[in-house]
């Protein structure tokens, strides 16, 4: 039914598109479906990036859904709509919907201590609460998982992480500083499989992608047979060069939900029309839990949420967020735009996926302020 859904709105907006710029176009100025391929085809060429898939949503309506590129340089087969991409930290968003969702059942509470779910932690774990974990102020490293000279190991279990984790010093005492950190999520993955006597990924099939028929969503599994999943690219010594994320981990709620823009544009719906969370769920889902700036004389605010970066402006209110792997994801709440961006080529260094979703924004919203967290 979705499915059908999306062809529908995809078909009936871009002749709207079309329609709308045609007495534009025929005078010199490109209509916006040209502009946004233009756009993304230099930004692909400037950042050497292989594949890309795109999705921009408009309160839910299709706008536009393409693809550009290769998906594997080895085969060369092309990018599609239906192309699985590594999510990265995109997954977050997914982590902390379940976090809501378990609050508003009254199963847990933000400020739960950590060791109401985890036995055996370290003295000064103590302290940490769900809504430091989830808002990345509960003084966690980032990385924490065992290596061998640096490198990661092949296979992680849960119980393996869990260990490191509890072995990794705090590199702050919680609640008195920020740091972005994988470590803090994994362990939001644990409260949930505790909460809910499922695993990870049960929950969010059952919760999430069963439900809006995301067939084409997974968590990271190395040795499944995946249709359409894309290989992964990183430069290297100025070259293009596989990216070799081979390791599986044996719970990744900070990083390891796979997805198509098909899918994700089901996701997005759901978030404009309340089929997964409520509207007091979507009030806290994008509300900071840490702010890093405030200025009460222009309403404007700079925090971190539930998975998502929260920059309010001017009365708009801007959320995103974007994985390492090349991946994007832009919500302006107040006009209701959403701009989905996958790629193959991880954003270590250069613009990153950021810079082209908020540029695809500006193009069809010239009023979006893209300086908005990178």
């Amino acid at each position: 039914m979705i499915l059908k859904g999306v062809v529908v709105r995809i078909c009936v907006l871009g002749m709207l598109i079309c329609s709308a710029c045609a007495s534009d176009a025929q005078d010199g100025p490109k209509d916006l479906n040209q502009q946004i391929d233009d756009f993304v085809q230099q930004e692909m060429e400037r950042g050497h990036i292989p594949g890309l898939a795109l999705a921009v949503v408009q309160q839910g309506n299709v706008v536009k859904l393409s693809s550009y590129g290769t998906a594997n340089l080895e085969l060369g087969v092309p990018v599609t709509e239906h192309s699985v991409f590594e999510l990265a930290s995109l997954t977050k968003q997914f982590t902390g919907a379940v976090i809501a969702m378990l609050a508003e059942e009254g199963e847990i509470t933000l400020d739960d201590s950590l060791h109401q779910y985890i036995d055996d932690i370290p003295e000064d774990w103590r302290a940490i609460t769900i809504r430091q974990l989830l808002s990345h102020s509960a003084g966690m490293v980032h990385r924490f998982e065992k290596t061998y000279d640096g490198v990661f190991l092949m296979d992680y279990s849960t119980e393996s992480m869990l260990d490191a984790a509890k072995k990794t010093p705090l590199n702050s005492t919680p609640g008195t500083d920020w740091k972005y950190s994988d470590k803090g999520y994994f362990l939001l993955g644990i409260v949930i499989e505790h909460v809910t006597g499922q695993s990870f990924e049960a929950v969010l099939k059952e919760r999430f992608f069963d439900p809006l028929d995301m067939t084409e969503t997974y968590l990271l599994n190395q040795a499944q047979i995946i249709p359409n999943r894309v290989a992964g690219y990183t430069i290297e010594d100025s070259t293009l060069q596989n990216i070799r994320r081979d390791w599986q981990f044996g719970l990744t709620p900070h990083f390891g939900v796979m997805s198509s823009v098909f899918d994700m544009v089901k996701w997005e719906q759901s978030l404009v029309n309340g089929s997964i969370l409520s509207e007091k769920m979507l009030a806290a889902f994008w509300s900071p839990l840490y702010v890093f700036r405030e200025d009460a004389a222009t309403e404007s605010v700079l925090g971190y949420g539930y998975g998502w970066w929260v920059n309010q402006k001017n009365g708009r209110r801007f959320v995103e967020h974007s994985g390492f792997t090349g991946t994007s994801y832009f919500r302006d709440l107040k006009t209701g735009l959403a701009v989905i961006v996958l790629t193959n080529r991880d954003q270590a260094s250069g613009p990153g996926t950021i810079g082209i979703a908020h540029g695809i924004a500006h193009i069809i919203d010239p009023t979006i302020n893209t300086d908005v967290q990178e």
